[in-house]
């Protein structure tokens, strides 16, 4: 792993992102809320629009690191132990409370609650925010395997700009048929009754690597060209703003107009769904927006507002791991504080207090000896 010049956007769009998956899922709550209203229905369905960029932007981030930093020699054995220690060790700990917080050991017997549990660990289906970690893991274990994909698609550029710029499209128009293959894959590993291969491409498709590599195989080329990146994106900066804005107009009007007058939100909100072939597009286009939004606070935002993003994203994972329980208990405050508000308030303040409480909590776990255990972080004693 070399030592380069740090990219203080990342940071900051990590954190970001992160903000954004607690904004999703405090959304998603308040979607079926009986009493929420058209107009609030309206300012929801703009701020997820506008908050779909994360799990994209986590993909396209790793890939990004990972091609930065690794551009020597790979010793695999400490790269998969340090992931192992940081990301998996976290997963299993954190898979276990929801297990248990979801009453499976008081409701079954031990040798079947243990088998859920292993389930669980292979599925991410102990929590909904799981399904993210089951998806992301593999491509650390694919790694050297990614990495010669990768080099041989930068290789295939030859410093040619257009050639570049061919290769992108083409992978782009890849990605795009394999999503509009994407019902077809699902109904033929029904039939075909694979084991293990079947339910991957059907009950657990959302979760499947194959459906999102084509994100972190642009972030691994951002990473292995940075320079080149950050140029091509000042030069499209008006065009990803064009293209975002037309995307955003075009899906709020299919989430308010396209259903019936009674359709509830949380069922409008499904065309929302992150594998789909228009949605790809956004979606990219989204990420680019948003890394310029990054590039713009690293370069001219105050200290304390770089501060701000570099803590949410410093305590992001643990927080990820953990920011469900907090949904939940901000959930338990609304309802005893806030009944009776408006939905939009509501669900801006339950976003809010789970943001923090979910930072707090990991910061505070991660001062523990065991802390790295939870939350990924290493243990620094306080001088």
């Amino acid at each position: 792993m070399s030592s380069k010049q740090r990219l203080g956007e990342i940071e900051i769009l990590r954190g970001m992102a992160f903000a954004a998956v607690v904004l999703q899922h405090s959304i998603a709550h308040y979607s079926v809320a009986p009493e929420i209203a058209m107009a609030d229905g309206a300012r929801l369905t703009l701020l997820l629009i506008a908050a779909k960029f994360a799990v994209p932007a986590f993909i396209f981030i790793t890939g990004l690191v990972l091609f930065y930093n690794y551009d020597g020699e790979l010793a695999y054995g400490s790269f998969i132990r340090k992931r192992f220690k940081d990301i998996v060790v976290p997963y299993l700990v954190w898979t276990l409370f929801y297990t248990i917080l979801a009453g499976t050991f008081a409701m079954k017997p031990i040798p079947e609650s243990i088998l859920t549990t292993l389930r669980y660990i292979f599925t991410g289906k102990s929590s909904y925010h799981l399904w993210y970690i089951v998806m992301i893991i593999p491509m650390y274990l694919l790694f050297p395997w990614l990495r010669k994909l990768v080099r041989r698609i930068s290789g295939a550029f030859k410093g040619n700009g257009r050639r570049a710029v061919v290769i992108i499209i083409g992978l782009t128009a890849a990605y795009e048929l394999l999503l509009m293959l994407l019902p077809w894959l699902m109904r033929a590993f029904q039939a075909w009754h694979i084991p293990v291969l079947t339910p991957y491409f059907t009950t657990y498709a959302d979760r499947n690597i194959i459906y999102y590599l084509y994100y972190f195989v642009l972030g691994a080329l951002a990473g292995l060209h940075i320079k080149v990146f950050l140029d091509v994106l000042q030069r499209i900066k008006w065009i990803v703003l064009l293209v975002c804005g037309i995307f955003a107009v075009y899906y709020t009007g299919v989430v308010l107009g396209d259903f019936p007058v009674d359709a509830g939100f949380g069922r409008r909100f499904m065309s929302l769904v992150l594998l789909q072939p228009w949605m790809a597009l956004f979606l990219v286009a989204l990420v680019l927006l948003v890394y310029q939004v990054a590039l713009r606070i690293d370069r001219t935002a105050s200290e304390r507002t770089k501060q701000l993003w570099t803590t949410l994203s410093r305590y992001s994972y643990g927080g990820y791991l953990a920011h469900a329980y907090m949904l939940r208990l901000a959930y338990m405050l609304d309802d005893w504080l806030f009944s009776g508000w408006n939905v939009t308030i509501r669900m801006t303040i339950v976003w809010l207090v789970a943001l923090v409480m979910s930072i707090l909590l990991t910061y505070l776990l991660s001062r523990l000896r065991f802390g790295v255990w939870v939350t990924g972080i290493p243990y620094r004693k306080a001088r």
